[in-house]
């Protein structure tokens, strides 16, 4: 998109699965460029899996669904950041993360501990991908 004033103009990304009152676009798009917000491993019903493989699962999908939504797709993903509760779970999310996203080339990673996540959450994902 341009403007009348021949910048390129941002495009925000909104997901119905989002509620109203969360203060974040879904993705945000400049140029042929996406970025995207995190994914947590909610379901549709808005339910949490005690179970981290199919977090991981249920998080690439969510991030897949913004991906989509801003015209991207894994073959387009340049890089991923990948949040975990517990490093040690790395063996665990590469086997689901492998399965999923590399099919199409493994785009660069990185994957960080963080301290605490809400509720039952133990992985988030984002990314930054391009347009065709």
């Amino acid at each position: 998109m341009t403007s009348t004033n021949g910048l390129v103009e941002r495009e925000l990304v909104r997901l119905e699965s989002t509620p109203a009152t969360a203060p974040y676009s879904a993705a945000a798009v400049l140029g042929d460029l996406v970025w995207t917000s995190g994914a947590l491993p909610v379901e549709a019903d808005g339910s949490t899996s005690e179970d981290f493989a199919t977090q991981v699962r249920t998080a690439l999908s969510n991030l897949e669904t913004s991906l989509r939504a801003a015209g991207a797709d894994w073959s387009t993903v340049l890089k991923i950041n990948g949040y975990v509760a517990d490093i040690e779970k790395l063996p665990e999310l590469n086997e689901v993360y492998t399965s999923v996203v590399t099919v199409h080339g493994a785009p660069a990673r990185t994957t960080v501990e963080v301290s605490r996540f809400r509720g039952r959450t133990a992985v988030e994902f984002d990314a930054v991908a391009y347009r065709r």
